[in-house]
């Protein structure tokens, strides 16, 4: 059965496998109760933290999630509601990574690593002075992919695939395999033969939507014509998504994040993807967990 999305309170402490939706807004524009793009993935006390949009590092630790437990960053594109935060995350979680952080996705991200180093000299530097500290970049491992490529350190598998956001020219899913567990990430996309081709089998899909039913309620006719068609030929509506998650055979779909033009309920947006898609499926909100079942369960 469908589940809709509530909202859940932060938790002082994470199970050890789960989901948590740490950003649900679709778009730069920002909105109440929902915060720019993230999300976090948590297996066995190592959390892979997919897309850091502005405000990530508070929502994480709101969340009772443990910075020194980040082991990657998967950048899926370079909209700021997905990357505003990514070098300033690991600037101040700098006091708490006990390990260097890989963080993987398209350029100019190792140059936006670069600029970050310059602008913050002075606090990183005083920092290095006063507190002993090595240098940030010691903890930050980037990896540019400007196509296809797969990543494997024995124990945790991230694939990437290109999917299909223009004009965006590198645009990234993701897939994360790990003690049994498989989770995929769209990023922004319209449907994509790729994304189903990474997401076959897994458990989890997220998979960001646009709900665009009731959008001329709220724009003008001039605007509508204006946006509408655009959104449709670089964004995934429900029941787009629920086409993917079906092609894929995926166990549960999270459709997060979420665009709307103007107030949509959980049930209207879950019903167009679930005209396409049978299995369990939720509505991103803020802070909603989701518990990763046990390797080999379905």
């Amino acid at each position: 059965m469908p589940h809709m999305g509530e909202a859940n309170a932060p938790k002082q402490t994470a199970s050890r496998n789960e989901l948590v939706v740490l950003g649900s807004a679709g778009g730069p524009t920002p909105k109440p109760g929902r915060r720019p793009v993230s999300h976090a993935l948590v297996v066995d006390q190592n959390i892979s933290l997919v897309d850091c949009g502005n405000g990530t590092i508070s929502q994480f630790v709101s969340a009772g999630l443990d910075l020194g437990s980040l082991r990657r960053i998967l950048i899926t594109h370079h909209h700021i509601d997905h990357v505003a935060d990514v070098a300033m995350f690991l600037h101040l979680a700098w006091s708490q990574l006990r390990a260097p952080v890989e963080v993987i996705g398209p350029p100019p991200v190792a140059r936006l690593f670069e600029l970050h180093y310059e602008a913050f000299d002075f606090d990183i530097q005083s920092r290095m002075n006063d507190e002993g500290r090595r240098h940030l970049r010691e903890f930050v491992r980037v990896h540019e992919i400007t196509g296809p490529e797969i990543f494997d350190d024995g124990s945790v598998t991230v694939t990437a695939a290109m999917v299909e956001h223009p004009p965006v020219e590198f645009a990234f899913g993701y897939r994360i395999d790990q003690a049994g567990r498989s989770v995929c990430f769209s990023g922004d996309t319209r449907p994509s033969e790729s994304l189903s081709t990474l997401a076959r089998g897994c458990d989890l899909l997220i998979h960001e939507t646009t709900y665009l039913t009731n959008a001329t309620d709220y724009l003008s006719a001039e605007r509508a014509t204006l946006v509408l068609p655009r959104m449709r030929s670089v964004h995934s509506d429900p029941k787009g998504a629920g086409q993917v998650a079906a092609a894929a055979g995926v166990s549960g779909l999270l459709l997060s994040p979420v665009g709307t033009f103007g107030p949509a309920s959980d049930e209207e947006i879950l019903a167009e993807a679930a005209a396409e898609f049978t299995g369990e499926v939720w509505v991103g909100r803020d802070f909603l967990r989701i518990p990763l079942p046990q390797p080999g369960e379905k």
